[in-house]
């Protein structure tokens, strides 16, 4: 209406109030509508008007799951009272429908999971049109990651080749290097396109890989702060990964039992691997676990025998061999020793793979680019956080003091993610620690040093599977799980840590542990000494420190607890 010739208006609170009445409307027969939808699936009314009522509400609301469901049930139902020329038809109008749908939600699951099963329920399935569909909608969103899972599925389908998928994503990346999920694409395809020769289908062979180095640096120095490329970098670095081996090989004899130790590069599910262990060519039986007995996969694995290798009149020979023969490993027992061990040739750079002079160049050569990015984005932490990985890579003891200063600025510049790098570092540190080591690459000392470390949390035991002496204290130790792995050790220090429990998820099952010092921590109660009843010969324990030591019979309670200590705070029991 007008007044005056002037269109009358509506005041602000005439629109929200017409708005309002607007959508109560279309709730009510978006209610109504599915309340009738609800009613024919009750009484099993497959039909049309189904499909109809269904459309009607997807279409509004293509994320209503159970519709689809119904929908689904419905053309089931169809498929047996239709023929294939009719089915097509009515496949062909829900692939037209579900390209609707998308356009209200372009990244609906629900909606790219039905097409899916369209396509897989339909006569004579279109998948060259199914894969326009998928540029189509990437052309909207590069980075529409439901969109990238349907188009692997539907190359799959078309039969359409690594290399052209491996093309397309390079395409991708140069319209827009902020594509993570092209990158992640990318990752798929290489090992598929460039395998390495060793037949391990996770490793690129080498000279694809750097060419890879030179297309990730391209993007970062295009745009330094954007993740993708960064994220492909630490990828790339983790593909020259060591191949599944036997790193240690330890045998050692007691009375009538041998115990074989077998520490693998990777975790291993012994059972599985159907082994077999021979002395002097002759089999024998006996009992796996791994060194929290339980099924799990680990790298550390214990044989344990009746058999008593110390009577043999000659040296004993111990081999063991995994995965039908892909692996084996032999040790020599000379006669009259108690035990004999063999370590693989690449243990003398644990924590970096042997680099090619091809690899070490070019990853020198990112080195030196990173540090030219650094110098034009000072606060840049992917560069950073890179500069520090590629130095492990190269050489993890000369880079060292580098390392420890990008992690300093690291927690400066980004202080959210202090924790983690303060991570890195406790974690580096260990490593660099058994790098060092002169058992390792000498075969000397079987004791090593990892105190005032500043360490949260054990990593790398593992490695540490000889040591008969650790040092663990003057840390913040909370638990000492990690600790099985230690399987030769004979005297563990921890004292002047935080511990308030010996372990948390697993007992302690040292079989050679006779000192333990826990003096300095946390410990309030003694019952949680239990956990350190599998370890049968532990002899000497300090507590002096702990809240525990003012309990009433302190001495008879940890007695009763642990029947086979003798020492107990420096005093005989």
């Amino acid at each position: 209406m007008s007044q005056h010739g002037r269109i009358k208006v509506r005041t602000t609170a005439e629109q929200a109030e017409a708005k309002r009445k607007e959508r109560e409307k279309k709730l009510k027969i978006y209610q109504q509508t599915t309340n009738q939808i609800y009613e024919k699936r009750k009484n099993g009314e497959m039909d049309q008007e189904s499909l109809s009522l269904t459309e009607q509400v997807l279409a509004a609301n293509p994320d209503f799951s159970t519709l689809w469901n119904f929908r689904r049930e419905i053309f089931l139902c169809m498929k047996d009272e239709n023929p294939p020329d009719l089915l097509l038809k009515l496949c062909q109008k829900e692939l037209s429908f579900l390209k609707n749908c998308l356009q209200v939600n372009p990244k609906s699951y629900s909606v790219w999971h039905h097409r899916q099963w369209i396509m897989e329920y339909m006569p004579q399935p279109d998948w060259n049109e199914e894969l326009r569909l998928c540029n189509l909608f990437l052309s909207y969103d590069e980075r529409n990651f439901h969109c990238w899972d349907y188009r692997r599925y539907t190359v799959k389908k078309a039969n359409i080749s690594p290399e052209d998928e491996f093309n397309f994503s390079t395409e991708k990346i140069k319209e827009n290097f902020s594509n993570y999920s092209s990158w992640h694409y990318r990752s798929k395809l290489l090992p598929l396109i460039h395998p390495d020769q060793s037949g391990d289908k996770e490793r690129v062979e080498e000279n694809a890989l750097m060419k890879e180095f030179n297309l990730a640096q391209n993007a970062f120095f295009t745009d330094p702060y954007d993740q993708s490329a960064w994220f492909y970098h630490r990828w790339l670095l983790g593909r020259a990964r060591p191949l599944m081996d036997i790193s240690c090989l330890y045998v050692s004899c007691h009375e009538t039992m041998a115990t074989i130790i077998v520490q693998f590069c990777q975790p291993i599910q012994v059972p599985k691997e159907v082994p077999f262990v021979s002395v002097n060519e002759q089999e024998v039986t006996g009992e796996w676990n791994n060194s929290y007995h339980n099924s799990h996969p680990s790298t550390v694995w214990i044989y344990s025998c009746k058999h008593c290798l110390s009577n043999v009149p000659d040296e004993t020979i111990v081999k063991v061999t995994f995965m039908n023969g892909k692996l084996e490993k032999s040790v020599v027992l000379p006669k009259g020793e108690k035990e004999a061990w063999t370590l693989a040739a690449s243990d003398s750079h644990l924590f970096r793979a042997e680099l090619t002079a091809v690899q070490s160049s070019v990853l020198q050569q990112e080195l030196d680019s990173c540090r030219l990015l650094l110098e034009e984005e000072p606060n840049n932490k992917w560069t950073m956080l890179t500069m520090v990985l590629l130095m492990r890579a190269l050489d993890p003891l000369k880079l060292e003091q580098g390392t420890e200063t990008y992690l300093e600025s690291l927690t400066q510049v980004d202080c959210y993610r202090q924790g983690y790098y303060e991570d890195l570092r406790r974690k580096f540190r260990v490593e660099n620690a058994i790098e060092r080591h002169s058992l390792v690459k000498d075969g000397g000392s079987r004791s090593i040093d990892l105190s005032n470390m500043d360490l949260t949390f054990l990593s790398h035991m593992d490695q540490l599977v000889l040591m008969k002496e650790v040092n663990l204290s003057h840390n913040h130790l909370s638990s000492l799980d990690e600790c099985n792995m230690l399987q030769c050790v004979i005297t563990l220090d921890v004292s002047n840590n935080e511990l308030q429990h010996i372990t948390k998820r697993h007992a302690l099952r040292i079989n050679r542990l006779q000192e333990l010092s826990l003096s300095n921590n946390n410990i309030s109660d003694l019952e949680v000494l239990k956990t350190l009843q599998h370890c049968p010969v532990l002899r000497k324990m300090d507590l002096r420190g702990n809240p525990c030591c003012q309990a009433p019979g302190y001495i008879d309670k940890v007695k009763s607890l642990l029947p086979s200590i003798q020492e107990l705070d420096g005093e005989k029991v």
